[in-house]
C-alpha cells in the first residue's frame, strides 16, 4: 500500500490513476474515509471491501457545489438554500437532497434523494479533480443514466462494525493492509472533534438531522430558525 501525503504535488494524480481501479483511502480531518469510482463498479468495489450491509447508499465527497446542485430537484429545495453560496455556510457536513422522484433507488439514492460531503481548501481540489477525471464516463443506472461524476464516499470500516467509524491512522492504516488498497493518502487531523460528518437534509420547508457529528450545534444555529425540523418536533403538543 503506498502512502502519500495530500499536500504532495502529484497526489491527485497518483489519485485519479488508482480510483479509476479501485477504492482509496483519503484522511479527511475528522474520520478516515474510502472514495470510489461514481459507477455501478465503484460501488461493487465498495460492497466488497466494507462486506456492505443490506438497504445502504452510498453518498459523495463534493467536487464542484454547483454541479451537485445541478442533480436537486428545485422545487424541493428551501428558500432560504437555493444557491452555491447558501450551501458553502454548511461546509463540513453531508448535504441531502432530492435528486430524482421518491419512487427512485439505487446504491446512491435513497427514495430518490442523495448526499454529498462538502468540504474546503486541499479537499476539495482533489475532490474536483477526481470529479472531473470521471465526467466522459458512459450513462450509469445507479444515477438513473443522469451521470454526477463525483466519487463515491463512504467510512473506512466494515459495515455495520460497533466500533463505528475510524479516526485513528493505525486502524485505518490495518484495514486498508488486510483490504488490499493500494493507496491511502495522509491528510490533516483536525485538533477538535473526531468521527463521521454530520448529515442535514433539505426539503421545502423544514431542514432535518440525519446523523449527529463534529461541529453539530454550530451548523444548527446556521439553519433559519423556521426551517428547524428538530425544534418544530421539540414543540409538537403531546397525544394524550
Amino acid at each position: 500500500m503506498k502512502i502519500i501525503d495530500i499536500h504532495h504535488p502529484e497526489t491527485f494524480d497518483i489519485a485519479i490513476e488508482a480510483i479509476h481501479r479501485q477504492p482509496i483511502i483519503v484522511q479527511l480531518p475528522t474520520v478516515f474515509v474510502l472514495l470510489a469510482a461514481p459507477t455501478t463498479r465503484g460501488a461493487a468495489q465498495l460492497n466488497e471491501v466494507k462486506k456492505r450491509l443490506p438497504g445502504k447508499n452510498y453518498g459523495t465527497a463534493i467536487g464542484s457545489i454547483e454541479k451537485f446542485l445541478k442533480q436537486a430537484r428545485p422545487e424541493s429545495l428551501p428558500d432560504a438554500f437555493k444557491t452555491p453560496e447558501d450551501f458553502l455556510t454548511m461546509t463540513g457536513t453531508f448535504i441531502r437532497l432530492q435528486c430524482r422522484a421518491g419512487s427512485f433507488q439505487s446504491p446512491t439514492m435513497y427514495h430518490g434523494t442523495h448526499q454529498g460531503l462538502l468540504l474546503a481548501g486541499v479537499y476539495a481540489e482533489l475532490f474536483k479533480a477526481v470529479e472531473r477525471s470521471f465526467e466522459s464516463y458512459p450513462p450509469d443506472k445507479i444515477w438513473d443514466y443522469q451521470n454526477y461524476a463525483a466519487p463515491l464516499c463512504t467510512s473506512c470500516n466494515v459495515s455495520g462494525d460497533p466500533e463505528g467509524s475510524i479516526t485513528e491512522f493505525e486502524k485505518a492504516f490495518q484495514f486498508g493492509k488486510q483490504k488490499n488498497i493500494a493507496l491511502f493518502i495522509k491528510g490533516e487531523r483536525s485538533s477538535q472533534e473526531l468521527g463521521s460528518y454530520p448529515i442535514f437534509g433539505y426539503e421545502k420547508h423544514q431542514v432535518s438531522i440525519h446523523r449527529e457529528g463534529p461541529g453539530l450545534q454550530a451548523f444548527k444555529e446556521k439553519i433559519p430558525s423556521h426551517l428547524r425540523a428538530w425544534e418544530a418536533k421539540e414543540k409538537a403538543p403531546a397525544i394524550s
